[in-house]
């Protein structure tokens, strides 16, 4: 069936237009590195892939199958970036859950590839500051920086002091904003929430506060999104600066292993830091219901209401491998609906405007006021 374009007032149109608007969390170098994406071009439902047909077709399939909305991915790129007003966001990097050195190598691409396309699109900024990205709202381009998901992308199992040292070659030579500290497998830092050899009970390691405390140095943003409960609480204690969990939902909400406690989110705004909201409903609403923005809109609320406007952002996971998207979106073309929903529900201009962006900008000031390099 045909989805129908969603409704916006002007009103929620021209604030979206008007505000930074920031994702924390997309996913599209990754269909790249799987099925050769160009995110110069659109890639709608019905963009096919130059390789690896067979293996896209069945995803396709299998999610047809589910009944779900928009599953895996085809739902970002800088063209639909630009019709959605974004004016900046971070690029995940990823391997596969495990150390090796192919993965160091393979992460390595993606961030090149990342840097050729904003060398070679004149309507891309890269954003290795917080003054670039008001650059890029200011010149109404778009600001693109990344951030590596998981401390096991840095390679092999190598001596501490090499690991570190990968982690300042992001920072100086790609300018990598954030590093996840764990994806969806146990390293020498870190213990997820989900995942191989998750729990828990391990929370973060002498080496994951030397991996802080050099992240704090370089002005890197430090991500929890998929660490356990214990570890953001140490990363919390740990970090001279603001902590972020780029996607994520709160269990407030949505009890779930990837949503954050309580206990959790208390800590991250205290730290000065915020969470982004991702846009899968399998996190956000209870199993078997249908999401919309609506739903998004009550993790937001939530931080809104128990900690407040100034810890809380949007970090949709698009093209994530999410299994589906908000029902009354096609793609990220259509993020204004989050912004009609916010002013709906009777939230102003200034408190959507922190929301949509203003809010990381604060908080990347303040990391970058923390570092030392």
């Amino acid at each position: 069936m045909k989805v129908k374009p969603p409704a916006f007032s002007q009103e929620a149109r021209d604030l979206h237009d008007q505000s930074l608007v920031v994702d924390l969390h997309i996913d599209p170098i990754l269909q790249h590195l799987f099925f050769d994406y160009d995110l110069n071009q659109r890639h709608d439902v019905v963009w096919r892939p130059r390789r690896n047909r067979t293996a896209y077709r069945l995803l396709h399939l299998f999610g047809r199958l589910m009944k779900w909305h928009r599953p895996f991915f085809n739902h970002i790129d800088v063209p639909r970036m630009q019709e959605a007003g974004y004016s900046g966001a971070v690029f995940g990097i990823h391997s596969w859950p495990w150390h090796s050195e192919k993965g160091w190598g393979r992460i390595k691409r993606q961030l090149t590839y990342l840097r050729d396309l904003v060398t070679t699109n004149e309507d891309l900024i890269s954003a290795r500051k917080p003054a670039d990205l008001t650059a890029a709202f200011t010149s109404r381009k778009l600001a693109c920086f990344a951030g590596v998901e998981g401390l096991h992308c840095l390679g092999g199992r190598k001596a501490h002091q090499i690991l570190l040292d990968r982690i300042t070659h992001l920072r100086n030579e790609y300018g990598v904003s954030y590093l996840t500290l764990t994806h969806f497998s146990k390293n020498e830092a870190a213990t997820p929430a989900m995942g191989w050899r998750s729990n828990e009970r391990d929370g973060l390691s002498g080496f994951g506060e030397e991996v802080v405390e050099l992240m704090n140095g370089l002005g890197m943003l430090v991500d929890v999104a998929h660490l356990n409960n214990v570890g953001v609480l140490d990363v919390c204690r740990s970090s001279q600066a603001p902590v972020i969990a780029t996607h994520t939902g709160v269990n407030g909400v949505r009890p779930h292993p990837r949503n954050l406690s309580d206990e959790a989110l208390k800590c991250i705004a205290d730290s000065g830091g915020l969470v982004g909201i991702m846009f899968a409903p399998n996190f956000l609403c209870q199993k078997g219901t249908a999401g919309s923005t609506e739903a998004v809109f009550r993790h937001i609320d939530y931080v809104v209401n128990n900690y407040g406007e100034d810890h809380v952002a949007i970090g949709s996971d698009f093209d994530g491998w999410i299994p589906r998207i908000p029902e009354d979106m096609r793609d990220a073309a259509d993020l204004p609906r989050l912004t009609q929903a916010m002013l709906d529900h009777g939230y102003q201009g200034k408190r959507i405007q922190k929301i949509l962006g203003g809010n990381f900008l604060r908080v990347w000031r303040e990391v970058e006021g923390v570092s030392v390099l």
